[in-house]
């Protein structure tokens, strides 16, 4: 018992070499020692992504991708490992993202290969939280805790005179294999409440596609080619681009607007669309 608490703590220190930085509410807070900590301002550029799982190479190449783009936030969207509670997935996981998290706020989503969490509650320890950067408020939810719950987060955060942006694990509509799943039906639910509080952009992943829909206004982006094997895409009510192939998105946050694009691991971009921020509300 001894030794095993012992190694977790090796585990644990060797990870905070590379310190964390994930923005929590008007604030951060920080995993390991930093001797700076700036909170970024609006323009900002983000970088979103997710599963990565054990696709290594892939997830490697992404990565000195994205540093190109010298993103202030990134957004890891899920299934960051294959198995939540293996010693050596973490491992690999943070040393490939260390680039990354040293350069900019890490802003994780749980997703269903993070379980059980015992390292994830350890390193990142946050749920359904948010993140408020300038006039835009960044939602991360975990419906693992309960959809109702997930429901009444959203509508305990101030949204007023503020744009919503909502980060999930699992998509809330979707053309990949999961969309039929019921995991992903029970969540529709959540798309009325989207609505109501002026959401107008939703980024998942879970089927490992890229994949563009709108329902009702509404932008759903579903993200899932970080390095785990790709999944077919197939037909759904407002799928307007669907591509398989491994990739990230970045946006460009402006007052006024926001800038999309999703970008292959051949440096291709596959998608693009603009947000105007003045018509959400």
């Amino acid at each position: 018992m001894k030794r095993s608490l012992f190694v977790l703590f090796l585990f644990v220190t060797t990870l905070l070499a590379t310190p964390t930085k994930i923005l929590v509410g008007e604030g951060w807070k920080v995993v390991g020692e930093t001797s700076l900590v700036e909170k970024p301002s609006v323009p900002f550029t983000m970088i979103v992504y997710g599963d990565s799982r054990w696709g290594h190479r892939v997830h490697r190449k992404l990565v000195e991708m994205m540093i190109q783009h010298t993103p202030s936030i990134v957004v890891h969207l899920g299934d960051m490992v294959n198995s939540g509670d293996n010693h050596e997935d973490w491992q690999i996981f943070f040393e490939i993202t260390a680039p990354l998290r040293e350069i900019a706020f890490f802003q994780p989503v749980k997703g269903n290969h993070e379980k059980p969490d015992v390292y994830y509650k350890r390193y990142f320890g946050v749920y359904n939280y948010w993140a408020k950067v300038g006039n835009y408020v960044l939602i991360f939810l975990d419906p693992d805790v309960g959809i109702e719950e997930c429901r009444k987060f959203l509508r305990s955060i101030d949204l007023s005179r503020k744009v919503p942006i909502v980060f999930i694990h699992y998509p809330i509509f979707s053309a990949g294999p999961h969309g039929s799943t019921e995991t992903v039906k029970r969540l529709q639910v959540l798309h009325e409440t989207f609505s109501q509080l002026g959401v107008s952009l939703v980024f998942s992943s879970h089927d490992h596609n890229y994949q563009r829909l709108i329902k009702d206004g509404i932008i759903y982006v579903v993200s899932g080619g970080g390095g785990a094997p790709l999944y077919r895409v197939g037909s759904v009510e407002g799928l307007v681009k669907g591509i398989v192939v491994h990739h990230f998105v970045k946006l460009r946050f402006e007052e006024d607007r926001i800038e999309c694009e999703a970008i292959s691991i051949d440096g291709k971009v596959i998608d693009s669309f603009t947000i105007f921020v003045r018509n959400v509300f």
